[in-house]
């Protein structure tokens, strides 16, 4: 059994459905359980589609680098060339009402479910691009 993946690819949303689909592939010919598949593959559709929109501007030929060990612990770990972005240090502007994020606010939903989806989120800084290392314990 494999125990882990590497994907390299440009940032386009033809190459994101793509690293989806091989995500989903992995998570069955590994025998891992479907709903810490699932999680993996929202936090990277985020995470990918967000390098393209805010950090890319737009698709682009630039490489989005992901690999996912699952032993002895699920490990994500999510690289991009773009300026500098620390989501875990990202706080949502404190307003009266809800605590719930505001959808309609950019970005403040999709960084809420990275956070939510994950047991752990560390970000690693790195000379011209980011890495994110997520884990994934099963619920």
């Amino acid at each position: 059994m494999t125990t882990n993946l590497e994907i390299q690819a440009s940032a386009t949303v033809q190459d994101l459905l793509a690293c989806l689909k091989t995500i989903g592939h992995f998570g069955v010919a590994g025998n891992l359980d479907p709903d810490l598949i699932a999680r993996i593959r929202v936090v990277v559709e985020e995470l990918f589609s967000n390098t393209i929109k805010y950090g890319y501007l737009g698709e682009c030929d630039r490489e989005v680098r992901l690999s996912l060990t699952t032993t002895p612990i699920t490990v994500l770990r999510y690289e991009d060339d773009a300026p500098p972005f620390d989501p875990t240090r990202w706080e949502r502007p404190v307003e009266e009402g809800s605590g719930a994020p505001d959808p309609h606010r950019e970005g403040e939903a999709g960084i809420a479910l990275v956070l939510g989806l994950a047991t752990a989120v560390a970000y690693e800084p790195m000379i011209g691009g980011n890495r994110l290392v997520l884990t994934f314990a099963p619920r």
